[in-house]
């Protein structure tokens, strides 16, 4: 009884939070929630950068007691970039990647509890009875066409992604980038023509002093730039080879 009363809401849910997210401008994806089991995707094509996406992800969740919560998650995609690091030998992807990850095809993602201006905001409330499910759908509502907003639009052009790949982890070392964002932007730099700017990254990232052993290292690093340089033969002229 209990679960079938929690999948009735939870369905509740998803019905009202779709017909939210198409006013919003997104449409379901179904390709996306193939390959995350357990979400339920949301995209656009109006990213800004030729060859990504901008996503929503929602993911549901429950209490011991059967109440539900959906939170959420903005992502910039781009299947391209997924497609050539899929393309590459093992030792040029970051570690714990592999070429059925679906984490190949994420350029940057944020909670929505991380989002600028949120993180105090308050969690996404409980949904315990069907009266619940107008006030959820607004919490999201709310975050998809405000900070999300916001977040997609800090990263809609290849200069503004730039900035955010050179950006350091807050709280940690200046050399301390996230690898996963930079790897992205230079190859979306490259399917894009912007080759001087691919390699400016990727020299200065090399230069780094590289200290994130359970993600990254200098020597994935140089093997990530020379399958680049091998496969794009004006990135390797831009980086001087």
């Amino acid at each position: 009884m209990a679960a079938r009363k929690r999948d009735r809401i939870a369905n509740m849910v998803k019905e009202e939070l779709t017909d939210a997210m198409v006013r919003a401008g997104y449409v379901p994806s179904h390709s996306l929630a193939k390959s995350n089991e357990g979400a339920f995707w949301f995209k656009s094509d109006a990213a800004g950068i030729p060859h990504t996406i901008a996503a929503v992800r929602a993911d549901i969740s429950y209490s011991r007691d059967g109440a539900a919560r959906c939170t959420g998650t903005a992502c910039l995609m781009s299947p391209t970039v997924g497609d050539i690091r899929r393309s590459m030998p093992s030792d040029a992807l970051l570690k714990g990647d592999g070429p059925d990850s679906s984490s190949l095809e994420y350029v940057d993602d944020r909670f929505f509890n991380e989002l600028p201006g949120l993180e105090l905001a308050g969690k996404a409330p409980w949904v315990i009875t069907e009266a619940d499910v107008p006030i959820a759908v607004q919490w999201f509502e709310n975050r998809v066409s405000g900070a999300v907003v916001t977040w997609f639009d800090d990263r809609n052009s290849i200069e503004k992604l730039i900035r955010v790949a050179e950006e350091p982890i807050p709280g940690i070392s200046p050399d301390r980038i996230n690898p996963r964002v930079l790897r992205a932007t230079i190859v979306l730099c490259i399917v894009n023509g912007y080759f001087t700017e691919a390699a400016g990254l990727m020299t200065a990232h090399l230069q780094r002093d590289h200290v994130q052993p359970n993600v990254d290292s200098f020597d994935r690093a140089a093997a990530f730039d020379k399958a680049l340089a091998e496969r794009f033969p004006e990135y390797r002229s831009a980086r001087g080879r």
